[in-house]
């Protein structure tokens, strides 16, 4: 006998309550829909930390109203009517924070990340300059990552203004992609980490520079101190703003960097030493997995507002 089709209310409806039997079943405080597989390390260390004593279900990704295997932000968001304290959803801000959705926030059973992605978080620089040692054993004395991510924001910040700016303005004008592209660094294969990476600064400063004067010249009446105001109440500062931009392309500049950086601490140890000599250490073999690792676990609790932003949601909720 034929059924009818479920409507999309009442499919989604079903599988929150789904969600939350199988929480239920394998004894979880609650069932948490991330956007993606690689969303579970961060968000399982968030609730691990404030919640030693709870357990949660984690669901990476589920089908949509037509029956897909589906991932994102957007998947996620479907469930937004049907969310509660057995069941919420954990998603990156991309913009939402700074751009101030309506209904993104922790008491609609909605947790974010406040920076742009949860892979900003992973690349909070106080923590940087000892990844070196956890992978190689031995210190990092060729690079600083706390002095380079605070150039690196100090070269964008403006750009990333006018960008925010055409953002609520006009897209169109100036794209995320073409932001992205920007300030991105135009490595072809490594990284120049001479003199903490000055040569690749001048070159992304230059090219910024030459956008910057385009806008200035081309909209001369866009006043950006307003939202200058408004975005550095919100966390957004000169030095910050590697917080804010796309996680993905920080998160890649970082490991680059990391390697350079493990490359050369192994190279300098190597030639320390003469003739047969082994070295004290060992050049651990695919460390660059291990760089990927390691900086998975850098997180630092309390130590910066984003990340303060979501304790107090996990405290609100719970």
């Amino acid at each position: 006998m034929f059924s009818p089709p479920v409507s999309k209310e009442k499919y989604y409806y079903h599988a929150a309550k789904r969600f939350m039997m199988d929480a239920q079943l394998l004894r979880c405080r609650a069932a948490i829909h991330v956007e993606d597989k690689d969303d579970i390390v961060f968000w399982s260390n968030i609730f691990k930390h404030f919640r030693p004593n709870d357990r949660f279900h984690f669901i990476a990704g589920s089908r949509n109203e037509r029956g897909h295997e589906t991932r994102g932000v957007t998947q996620c968001l479907k469930y937004v009517k049907y969310l509660n304290p057995k069941f919420f959803i954990c998603i990156d801000s991309d913009y939402r924070y700074l751009l101030q959705e309506q209904g993104i926030d922790v008491k609609h059973y909605i947790f974010q990340t406040y920076t742009y992605s949860f892979e900003n978080h992973h690349c909070y620089d106080k923590g940087l300059n000892e990844l070196c040692y956890r992978i190689t054993t031995l210190p990092n004395n060729v690079f600083d990552f706390h002095q380079f991510l605070k150039e690196y924001s100090n070269i964008v910040y403006k750009l990333f203004l006018w960008h925010l700016y055409f953002l609520v303005a006009d897209p169109k004008r100036f794209s995320i992609a073409d932001f992205n592209e920007l300030i991105s660094f135009q490595w072809q294969r490594r990284p120049d980490i001479r003199q903490n990476g000055r040569h690749e600064l001048n070159k992304l400063k230059g090219r910024i520079e030459q956008k910057l004067a385009q806008l200035r010249k081309n909209y001369p009446k866009a006043n950006l101190s307003i939202l200058e105001e408004k975005y550095q109440k919100m966390g957004l500062t000169p030095d910050t703003t590697y917080l804010f931009i796309r996680g993905h392309n920080i998160y890649d500049m970082v490991y680059m960097l990391n390697r350079e950086v493990c490359k050369k601490v192994l190279r300098i140890a190597k030639d320390s030493y003469s003739g047969s000599q082994q070295p004290p250490h060992v050049n651990l073999f695919g460390y660059r997995n291990s760089i990927d690792d390691q900086l998975k676990k850098n997180l630092h609790f309390g130590a910066y507002p984003a990340i303060r932003k979501i304790e107090e949601d996990v405290h609100l909720l719970f």
